[in-house]
């Protein structure tokens, strides 16, 4: 190994370290010395760990040790140990004191799936929601997810955002570009590692390519050369989005009603979709490349690097696809039920997206240029720059208009949707400095900034897709009506003879987007660290960071249109606000023993943020923005079982009253009788007037503890035998009708009262503690608090709906309260002469409080608290010639928890849990409920002198059936069936492989297949129903010189 590029991460020498210092003693090694003193070492080279021998010091305290140290020098072995980034991060998931997880760029490019979200597929227990419906990722970890509670950095900078859904909520969307990275880590939990932006449910750190990955050690220049292509890929039909400004009358089959514009001849969102007959041809419709160069010197690294990729539409798989043509919610649901609600089943995934077809919506083109430079400065200081520019190009899908088709269309329809592109344009980039000189304990420092541009245009918020501004609301009438009479089914009204055009003035007839949204959302953050060495046994670390973003959005609503899905997308669409937090964290390490080691800490943190929409909208007083009225109490009607006496006394009152009628006859006296009587039962016995129960609401919630159906006052589910002399057994209480109850009307001069700024802090503390059983062998346990603020889109008007308008409302921040226990064992004292072998399993609790989410109202509020625990475990062994790794996750528990919502639900009979699996109805938790278990196998081997490399990978998922659901349904309970309900998925297996043959030291040639089985599922905590890919080839060639 040159001594001009040393190994860059850290290096371990095993020598007898005293002859080591006799060789460099002698004057052949000062001489030797000199001659490359004119080299100067590389800056880059990693800390340096020597391991001197027992009795070192005695033997060179010894008379004559140096004469006779050169004696023996012939005799001594010497060898090195050095870790690249990949295999730091792969011997960290066992060396942290925290579960964690990590996959480097080899893996990640062996396996590199369809979707951006595949780039989770192979870490156990992490998942990514809407994998493929979002061309980004959506981390959940431990049952957690959503914007600020899993932060994904790349490359330091943060880059996060909450994009909406229409009914279906909110999607958190992290961009980024699989061609780009280097390496993935993933720690599951809250921690304060030193350098890792951390949330309340753990962390996503993304590097992006480093000069290490392209220049080979012992090498200056590295150029990286790497193209790629697979099947199972279609080009999307474009025909509509190709329309976009052109007058719709130039359109054969266009016209419109009102001012939506219907395409009766093809050329709108709607579609037939290809077949399966192309889903295994090389046909280029899936192509990427790279281009890499970079350079090591002895005073900067520097890197440049271009990719860029295009792929269709895919196809999906078809074994198992009998099991998604209907959705029947769960085992026993429809056979016992169907006498109360009827057939609960309903026509599903594969009855629109037909098995082997394609998959609207799935396409992606990704164009991104990474620059990067390190400068190394005298007394070990360091100053690495990074910038990244991505143009991001996607499909994307409505969720509620693939779920309501679905319901609709008969089971093997073959159309689809293709929505225009979403497209995003992201620049990040970032700047870091450290220092640690070797001769000073007492700094390790670490500083940077971050600056993060994303903009974002998607159409997705509801309205129409194609539209024009038109006449009155209207387009050209005469042309409409023509258009009809040749193309459409319902005909058309009176002369069909070709009309004259209207002028088209400014444009009114040509086509634009109502539905289109355009975001922007701007971070830039600082950050500080600094470790001390106090003693020889403890150590102190010392953090600070602080971020700063600012949102905005808008769209090409009409505002004045006044219909319903106007309303909505005004008040659950758009907002923007600012926002920003600071954080101080402190974090001490003694050990207090050689086999004891103890740690504590704490973080504070400060935020801050402002709701700029409602402030503009307040100040013009546009209407529907003012601080409007809100219900206090909430009114329950309800009947109750007459007594014996009470059920007689009624029967003569109704007799008296009949009699008083003054019909003569006996018998139409009784037959009078009998029938007002008759209108008066249920059931064969009388129930008294309506009586009303008013319930106060705390916010949005009833409250349980005033709730006299859910407080013991009043049991819907006490019968009462042989009732009135009946003979029959009846409920005592009934429901009945009501409506109305108590609003707080607020003042005029309150009601555009400027919104407040929201202003929170809070302490975290964290401890730990580690036992070493032996050299190889050790248990820990973590007890950490992490405090999460509301995001922007939570702290904003119209958290995917209308928020509560009282302008004083302020949530408090979510509290996490974790705990970890773990074992890990480091198996190679028993086979020394494998490369690794390593086991570990840990348990988690934890508990949240406060957890931020939205009701079934659409208004954001918090939960009691959110319960989570579960096992972990990993391993992994290598051989030199075999290799395999196993992952396993285990949910225990994962429910959330509010009294007053479950009375809220159920406000009479009280049949929903304090705690329910998932969440309840409406919730985004409900739809982010973790399979039960999860397994993950990677296995190979190396053959020909490590020439030749294949693998496969296993994932497997079970269901995540939810028998409260299952009650909930049966029970015909309200909102169970509404909006962003989860969707069926039954147990994935799921089949890669892959060979990787080294052609000679520059060239290598990558084979894969995905999906080797062809299997036609839907994904973990999808919330838009879309099947996932086919079996998939891939082939690639990447050149290095």
């Amino acid at each position: 190994m040159s001594l001009l590029t040393p190994p860059p991460s850290p290096m371990r020498l095993k020598p007898l370290a005293w002859s080591i210092l006799l060789t460099l003693s002698s004057p052949a090694a000062l001489g030797e010395e000199n001659a490359l003193g004119a080299q100067a070492p590389a800056p880059n080279m990693g800390a340096i760990e020597i391991e001197l021998p027992a009795g070192f010091e005695d033997e060179l305290s010894r008379p004559g040790t140096l004469q006779q140290g050169l004696q023996v020098l012939e005799a001594l072995e010497v060898k090195g140990e050095w870790e690249d980034q990949t295999e730091k991060g792969e011997n960290d998931v066992y060396r942290k004191d925290v579960s964690n997880v990590y996959v480097g760029k080899e893996d990640i490019e062996r396996y590199k799936g369809t979707s951006v979200g595949d780039l989770f597929k192979g870490l156990n227990g992490v998942y990514s929601g809407e994998s493929r419906n979002s061309g980004a990722l959506d981390p959940n970890i431990r049952g957690i997810q959503g914007e600020g509670r899993i932060p994904v950095t790349v490359d330091g900078t943060e880059q996060s955002t909450s994009v909406w859904l229409g009914s279906a909520g909110v999607s958190n969307r992290n961009y980024v570009d699989p061609n780009m990275i280097g390496g993935i880590s993933v720690e599951k939990g809250p921690s304060l590692t030193a350098g890792v932006k951390s949330g309340i449910g753990g962390s996503v750190e993304i590097r992006t390519l480093d000069a290490e990955d392209i220049v080979r050690p012992g090498e200056t220049y590295g150029l990286e050369l790497k193209s790629e292509t697979a099947s199972n890929s279609v080009a999307p039909n474009e025909d509509g989005m190709r329309s976009f400004g052109r007058d719709y009358r130039d359109i054969e089959g266009a016209y419109t009603g009102g001012t939506s514009v219907y395409f009766a001849n093809g050329g709108g969102t709607r579609y037939t979709p290809h077949t399966d007959s192309r889903a295994n041809d090389f046909d280029f419709e899936d192509n990427a490349y790279r281009i890499a160069a970079a350079t090591r010197q002895d005073n900067f690294d520097l890197l440049g690097a271009y990719s860029y990729r295009k792929k269709g539409n895919y196809f999906s798989g078809k074994k198992g696809s009998k099991r998604y043509e209907s959705e029947s919610g769960y085992e026993g649901v429809t056979a016992e039920n169907a006498p109360v609600v009827g057939d609960t089943s309903a026509n599903y995934l594969a009855s629109f997206y037909n098995p082997g077809g394609e998959v609207a919506g799935t396409s992606n083109e990704m164009r991104t240029t990474l620059l990067k430079g390190t400068l190394y400065l005298p007394d070990e200081q360091r100053i690495k720059l990074s910038y990244m520019h991505s143009d991001l190009e996607f499909g994307e899908t409505i969720p509620y208009m693939i779920n309501e088709v679905i319901k609709q269309v008969p089971s093997g329809s073959n159309f689809g949707f293709q929505l225009p592109y979403s497209e995003v344009k992201q620049d990040t980039f970032s700047i870091n400095y450290s220092w640690s000189p070797e001769d000073n304990r007492w700094v390790d420092l670490q500083a940077g900034f971050w600056l993060t541009k994303s903009d974002s245009k998607r159409y997705q918020n509801g309205e129409q897709i194609y539209a024009i501004n038109g006449i009155d609301g209207r387009g050209d009438a005469a042309w409409d009506n023509y258009v009809q009479c040749r193309y459409s089914l319902f005909g058309c009204n009176g002369d069909s003879a070709m009309p004259d055009k209207l002028a088209n003035t400014d444009g009114r007839f040509n086509l634009f987007s109502r539905a289109l949204q355009v975001t922007q959302h701007d971070r830039w953050g600082v950050t500080l660290g600094n470790k001390m060495q106090l003693t020889d046994s403890w150590m102190l670390t010392l953090s600070g960071d602080f971020s700063k973003e600012k949102l905005e959005q808008g769209n090409n609503l009409d505002q004045e249109s006044g219909g319903v899905v106007a309303y909505a997308i005004n008040y659950l669409g758009p907002r923007g606000g600012r926002r920003e937090q600071y954080n101080f964290s402190f974090n001490n390490e003694w050990a207090a023993t050689p086999w004891l080691t103890f740690t504590a800490g704490a973080r504070y943190s400060d935020y801050n943020s402002f709701d700029t929409t409602l402030d503009e909208n307040r100040k013009g007083q546009v209407e529907g923005w003012g601080v409007n009225s809100y219900q206090t109490i909430r009114d329950f009607g309800y009947v109750k079982l007459l007594s014996d006496e009470e059920a007689k006394n009624y029967e003569a009152s109704v007799r008296d009253m009949v009699e008083s009628w003054g019909l003569d006859n006996p018998a139409e006296i009784e037959e009078a009788v009998a029938g007002e009587l008759a209108n008066a039962t249920v059931d064969g016995v009388y129930y008294g007037p309506v009586e009303v129960a008013q319930v106060p609401l705390k916010g949005t919630r009833l409250d349980s503890s005033a709730n006299p159906f859910t407080n013991g006052t009043i049991n819907f589910s006490e019968q009462v035998a042989n009732a009135q002399g009946s003979g029959r057994t009846v409920a005592r209480y009934l429901k009945a009708p009501s409506s109305g109850g108590v609003y707080q009307q607020i003042p005029e001069d309150e009601r555009w009262a400027k919104p407040k700024k929201r202003r929170d802090s809070a302490w975290a503390p964290m401890a730990g503690v580690t036992l070493k059983l032996s050299d190889s062998a050790r248990v820990y346990a973590r007890y950490v608090e992490f405090i999460r603020f509301p995001t922007i889109y939570e702290d904003t008007q119209a958290f995917s709906g209308s928020r509560s308008s009282i302008t004083s409302n302020q949530p408090s921040p979510e509290h996490a309260y974790n705990w970890e226990v773990g074992y890990v064992q480091d198996l190679l004292g028993f086979v020394p002469e494998w490369r690794n072998a390593d086991f570990r399993i840990n348990y988690y609790k934890s508990e949240i409080k406060d957890y931020i989410d939205r009701d079934f109202s659409y208004n954001i509020i918090q939960y009691e608290k959110k319960l989570l625990s579960g096992i972990e475990l990993q391993t992994r062994f290598d051989t030199g010639k075999y290799f395999s790794s196993f992952g396993a996750s285990y949910r225990l528990d994962q429910r959330l928890c509010d009294k007053d919502m479950a009375s809220t639900v159920d406000p009479y009979y009280g049949r929903v849990k304090e705690c329910v699996t998932g969440g309840f109805p409406t919730t985004f938790s409900r739809t982010s409920l973790q399979p039960h278990y999860s397994l993950n196998l990677d296995s190979g081997m190396r053959l020909f002198d490590e020439r030749l490399e294949i693998g496969a990978r296993m994932v497997y998922h079970s269901s995540a059936k939810n028998k409260e659901e299952a009650k909930w349904i049966k029970q015909n309970l309200d909102m169970v069936k509404g909006i962003n309900q989860p969707y069926e998925w039954h147990p994935i297996w799921v089949f890669d492989t892959y060979a990787t043959l080294h052609i000679n030291k520059n060239i290598d040639v990558d084979f894969g297949v995905n999906n080797i089985t062809n299997r036609y599922y839907l994904d973990p905590l999808a919330r838009t129903v879309m099947p996932a890919p086919g079996r998939t080839l891939k082939m690639g060639l990447t050149a290095r010189f």
